[in-house]
């Protein structure tokens, strides 16, 4: 007896899958053939047949949910392979003796597979861009802040474009200058973690009064226009539109 349906069967991804035709021949068992004395089932489609059906679409479903909607021809092959495996298979009054299965695919679920693949491409290229930044970062804290000597040789003999982060080897002296100058042991950048801390433990009047002290010390050695800014912040202060960190 042949028996001939169409399903729609998952494929690897979710809400996106294969239409699958399978092609179903059961004969009888040779006991239910012997005690019948006839070869041609009962009017109707006997349950053998509705059992083997089951049989099939479980195997079938589970072979199509290895595979996306973009591979349909590899999909049929191994779908058609692991059921040719699995026959004959004998069940209580019937053996199934073949099972072929033809796999489509809607235009649409094939529009949204690409959409999917595009997307896992860009996923994929971001986590190695992500990769990439943080090897770049850890590369500049542990040698470049670390060594200024080594950050300019790598500066100038990098020629690695994919990284697209390092200026070039004409720009080395300027990154390494900047490098140093906010290296954490300079001697600024000790007196601003100083001058940090401290802030923090003023009063409303003490910090005018740094601000007026330092403005004093800038001004006498050369430095008029940091002097007036910080004349501006000390106005801010006493206005209360700026407050200590």
């Amino acid at each position: 007896m042949e028996y001939n349906w169409t399903d729609r069967v998952d494929s690897m991804d979710t809400h996106l899958a294969f239409t699958a035709r399978v092609h179903l021949i059961v004969h009888p068992a040779v006991e239910h053939r012997a005690g019948g004395g006839n070869d041609d089932w009962p009017v109707g489609e006997p349950p053998v047949v509705s059992q083997a059906a089951v049989w099939t679409r479980s195997l079938v479903g589970e072979a199509t949910r290895e595979w996306d909607v973009l591979h349909r021809h590899a999909a049929q092959h191994g779908v058609n392979e692991r059921l040719s495996r699995h026959l004959p298979h004998t069940m209580d009054d019937a053996v199934v003796g073949s099972v072929t299965v033809a796999l489509s695919v809607d235009e649409d679920d094939i529009r949204a597979a690409h959409e999917l693949q595009r997307a896992r491409r860009e996923a994929q290229l971001d986590e190695l861009a992500c990769h990439q930044t943080a090897t770049t970062l850890r590369f500049l804290r542990e040698e470049c802040f670390d060594n200024p000597g080594s950050a300019r040789l790598f500066l100038m003999l990098n020629t690695n474009t994919r990284l697209g982060v390092f200026p070039s080897a004409q720009q080395a002296d300027a990154v390494v200058d900047e490098v140093t100058r906010w290296h954490p042991d300079s001697l600024w950048v000790q007196v601003a973690k100083t001058l940090q801390a401290a802030f923090g433990s003023l009063t409303h009047n003490q910090t005018k009064e740094l601000l007026r002290v330092l403005s004093a010390v800038l001004r006498g050695t050369g430095h008029p226009e940091q002097a007036s800014d910080l004349d501006d912040l000390r106005s801010a202060v006493e206005r209360g539109e700026s407050e200590p960190a």
